[in-house]
């Protein structure tokens, strides 16, 4: 079922993940059920970015049971629903499409494969303490929590000065013994630092992470 996931969090988020199993031949036919017309799909030469494009619409459209939804972007790129008050983040890694939706509150979700690559990079997305803070038990996981924490954020507060090494901070956690799969993080915008709560899931070899502000409940 291409439906993987559906996450309701408190009321206040509802999350979803698609399994890209179609063709994309496939997922035209089933987005063209719910919005017919040209897609900006066609402007991508990459065939598994144009699946993900596609998928992430389709998987809109299954969670708000709205075909006519239009997806537009500000000057940050950051998406909103024409003519609608509700706050949404896309992702999209691999084969999985992921949409978060909230009709009151700022939010942010992050997917991603899970693949040794990400240790060429720490050093440019966490600072040395939280380096520090991670051992060598479920390693590549955790850094991935951190990595999805950091992105989720940034898209949350749509601010692209916002630098993930020294303006993000992600709180150690134990990744074994926490039922709740979440962990504690800051975020410092324009001189203001607030604190947020980071909920993760792996699923399948993905690490899916997302976060909204619990103070925000404003519309665009």
């Amino acid at each position: 079922m291409p439906l993987l996931k559906k996450i309701v969090q408190n009321e206040i988020i509802t999350a979803g993940v698609w399994n890209i199993t179609e063709t994309e031949e496939e997922l035209r036919v089933i987005l063209d059920k719910t919005n017919p017309g040209p897609i900006a799909a066609d402007s991508f030469k990459n065939e598994t970015r144009r699946k993900q494009w596609i998928a992430s619409r389709i998987l809109l459209a299954t969670l708000l049971h709205n075909p006519d939804m239009e997806i537009i972007y500000n000057d940050f790129g950051k998406p909103f629903i024409k003519d609608s008050a509700c706050h949404i983040s896309i992702s999209h890694s691999g084969d999985l499409a992921a949409i978060a939706i909230s009709r009151s509150h700022a939010i942010g979700i992050d997917i991603e494969k899970i693949k040794g690559r990400i240790e060429r990079i720490t050093d440019r997305f966490l600072s040395n303490i939280e380096l520090g803070s991670i051992g060598n038990e479920n390693r590549l996981e955790i850094l991935y929590i951190y990595w999805g924490a950091k992105e989720s954020l940034f898209k949350l507060a749509g601010n692209p000065d916002v630098d993930f090494k020294k303006d993000i901070i992600i709180h150690s956690f134990d990744y074994l013994c926490n039922p709740l799969r979440t962990c504690q993080s800051s975020m410092t915008v324009s001189g203001l630092k607030k604190d947020y709560t980071i909920y993760y899931k792996k699923i399948l070899e993905y690490m899916l992470v997302y976060t909204y502000d619990k103070d925000s409940s404003s519309t665009q």
